[in-house]
């Protein structure tokens, strides 16, 4: 679905599959539903019972950001590794869907988006008789951390600039520039996958693959000479689209993660001065004059 699709969207069936837990190591079985306008994305706990086990998929919601993004409802029921699920509906233009799920976290598939997107194209995806809205940007907004720098500012679409530098020589520095747009998250970000170092393996107990000193240790090996940071910039477009409703504005990351992420789209949403609902026809319209910003320090 294009970006500036004028109507919401929803799934037109339901489809189920199964996988392993990225943390759990636990075999997890994921079941994804049509959901009504105005719905967004709801998590839902098929394994918890007698307490509330939806969970919307908001920047509210979200109960921490160390090794992925995990989010919560007001019972203390969570729903962890969601991410990438979450970037495959931004990517694919799903607005609405229930996600029904048997575990604490989501089955981590391959590392990637791919097979969440293969999910989502099963189920179809049909329009809404209802009005899709837009956050739109008008005042750049920025974030600093000890080893990070984000940004979001105004555009009248929405793109990533991502850079990250590692000092494995494997990965080493890099960068990459995304613009969202029909087809491009499945065909350049999707089946990028997560990755960690060597040393972090035990912490993690990653799929995908890992890094030691230059050297690969998959079988399979890369599927892009840049798969690193287009994982990243997946990561990003999966943790900020808890915005709630799809972005429009150019976002600049350095050394981006799970926590940078989400403490940028913190800052955003509680600047109520840096963006405005839009519908599609509003998209491209001229912005409300604005300040530059100044950097946002760190939360705590």
């Amino acid at each position: 679905m294009y970006i500036s699709q004028p109507f919401q969207t929803t799934l037109t069936k339901s489809v189920s599959r199964s996988g392993i837990g990225l943390h759990s190591a636990r075999l997890v079985d994921i079941k994804i539903s049509p959901a009504p306008a105005d719905t967004g994305i709801v998590f839902r706990r098929t394994d918890v019972s007698s307490v509330e086990t939806a969970i919307k998929a908001v920047s509210g919601n979200i109960a921490d950001t160390m090794l992925n993004s995990r989010i919560m409802n007001d019972d203390g029921v969570a729903i962890g590794t969601i991410e990438h699920l979450m970037a495959a509906f931004a990517g694919l233009g799903v607005d609405n869907a229930f996600v029904d799920v048997n575990a604490a976290e989501l089955p981590a598939m391959d590392g990637s988006s791919s097979l969440f997107c293969a999910m989502i194209n099963d189920a179809g995806i049909e329009l809404l008789n209802s009005s899709r809205k837009y956050i739109k940007v008008i005042k750049p907004v920025r974030i600093k951390t000890e080893r990070s720098e984000a940004s979001i500012s105004p555009s009248d679409r929405l793109e990533i600039d991502v850079t990250i530098d590692f000092d494995d020589p494997l990965i080493g520095k890099s960068q990459y520039f995304y613009v969202h747009d029909d087809g491009s998250f499945e065909n350049e970000l999707a089946p990028a996958r997560t990755f960690c170092l060597y040393k972090d393996l035990t912490k993690m107990r990653a799929a995908g693959y890992v890094v030691d000193n230059g050297t690969l240790l998959n079988e399979s090996g890369l599927r892009f000479t840049d798969e690193f940071v287009r994982h990243k910039t997946l990561d990003c477009i999966g943790d900020l689209s808890l915005a709630g409703l799809p972005l429009i504005g150019h976002i600049r990351c350095s050394q981006p993660g799970h926590a940078v992420n989400n403490k940028l789209l913190e800052a955003l949403l509680q600047d109520e001065s840096a963006w405005i609902v839009v519908d599609a026809a509003e998209i491209a319209s001229p912005a409300p004059a604005a300040t530059e910003a100044e950097p946002v320090p760190a939360f705590a």
